[in-house]
């Protein structure tokens, strides 16, 4: 009998081969029967490509982040609650394992948790040791400024039947249906929800030109802001936006601030990041082709919608990255219990954790880079390394 492991791995390399042969051309086709971590791969669909390494250890094994070149760990650290001199152990040991991939936000803990890496980095003189990933949390702030009062000036009327529209889009689009969407935090959903209400607001009614100016202003404002928080002048990877909801976010200013970052020498890569309908946003960032890095929702409840964009993403070039790999076996009645059996009959190891579990499934993946886990302790450090490499 074939073994669950062995399928999985037999699914990647038939992939190509079966709903992409269409798609794709057999130079593209070909290449997905090597691994994610090989550079020739690489090399083959996106150029020569030199690698760059940070904090290489013995024990630890490490993938291409796709054109980028970085060669990121396995596991890398999320930091949504390092906010204090405490987690100061734990980086220590994330080092020590050969972890070299930290990614934040200002939106975690209002930017106090880029401030604690900024000095323990300053510190320790370990800058360099790390690829630092951060996302422009406060984007959408002039436009979510000037859609409200767009909104508030119309009738109630009005009002209403843009929201029944943007409700009509999202169900076309089946981006709520079950076992896709997952909703991970209160007010998840409305995110959404005002994101397609935004959207057909500014359709109807259009964006005045002086927002253009005042958004990139926003942006490098907010992006000193981060470098100063984190004590550096450039950072590895930037999320623009930060949790995107609907494809058309992608909008065409984005492209100049990566430009204009890139070239000053303040920013190495330009990543987006996503919650919702992972399928949609996956498949626009790859089309818009100025992305070199995507990290999104990836987990053994979602996975079957995502599976062919991100096939189609790493064979662009694009380094992914997975988030929430674990996060609904950490939260009480998130999950139903088929979930909880499906990993496990996957996976019957006994010797590893439901969160171990989850990672080594995750990375059975060629396509993808590495998966972020916030490993608040040196417990769960250790618990989530011992799969890397499996």
């Amino acid at each position: 009998m074939t073994s669950n492991k062995h399928s999985r791995r037999s699914f990647f390399k038939g992939l190509a081969a079966t709903s992409l042969g269409v798609a794709l051309a057999p130079s593209l086709l070909k290449a997905t029967v090597k691994g994610a971590d090989d550079p020739e791969r690489i090399k083959s669909i996106a150029g020569p490509v030199e690698p760059i390494w940070r904090n290489r250890q013995s024990g630890m094994q490490y993938r291409q982040l796709g054109r980028t070149g970085m060669m990121v760990s396995e596991i890398a650290l999320g930091t949504n609650n390092f906010n204090s001199v405490d987690r100061y152990p734990v980086f220590d040991a994330c080092l020590e394992r050969g972890v070299n991939y930290f990614d934040t936000a200002y939106s975690y803990q209002k930017g106090e948790t880029e401030t604690n890496i900024g000095k323990y980095l300053k510190q320790n003189g370990r800058r360099d040791d790390i690829f630092i990933s951060t996302k422009l949390s406060s984007y959408y702030d002039i436009l979510n400024k000037y859609s409200e009062e767009i909104a508030k000036s119309l009738p109630a009327a009005k009002h209403e039947a843009i929201k029944k529209r943007a409700k009509a889009m999202m169900d076309e689009r089946t981006v709520t249906r079950p076992g896709y969407h997952i909703s991970f935090w209160d007010g998840q959903a409305s995110q959404m929800e005002y994101a397609y209400f935004r959207h057909l607001l500014l359709e109807e009614y259009g964006r005045k030109k002086e927002w253009r100016q005042q958004i990139l202003n926003n942006a490098y404002k907010v992006f000193d802001e981060a470098l100063s928080r984190l004590q550096t002048d450039y950072v590895d990877v930037l999320h623009i936006p930060h949790g995107i909801s609907m494809p058309e976010e992608m909008d065409g200013i984005i492209p100049e601030i990566f430009e204009t970052l890139k070239k000053k020498g303040a920013l190495r890569a330009s990543g987006v990041s996503f919650h919702n309908d992972v399928s949609g946003n996956l498949l626009q960032a790859n089309k818009v082709g100025y992305y070199d890095v995507a990290m999104f929702t990836y987990n053994i409840a979602n996975h079957s919608a995502i599976e062919i964009p991100m096939f189609q993403a790493r064979e662009s070039g694009m380094g992914l990255l997975a988030m929430k790999v674990v996060r609904m076996f950490a939260q009480e009645g998130m999950h139903p219990e088929w979930i909880k059996d499906k990993m496990n009959n996957f996976i019957p190891d006994n010797n590893l954790s439901l969160f171990a579990k989850s990672y080594k499934w995750a990375l059975m993946n060629p396509n993808l880079t590495s998966c972020v886990s916030e490993m608040e302790t040196i417990a769960k450090l250790e618990d989530n390394l011992q799969v890397v490499g499996m």
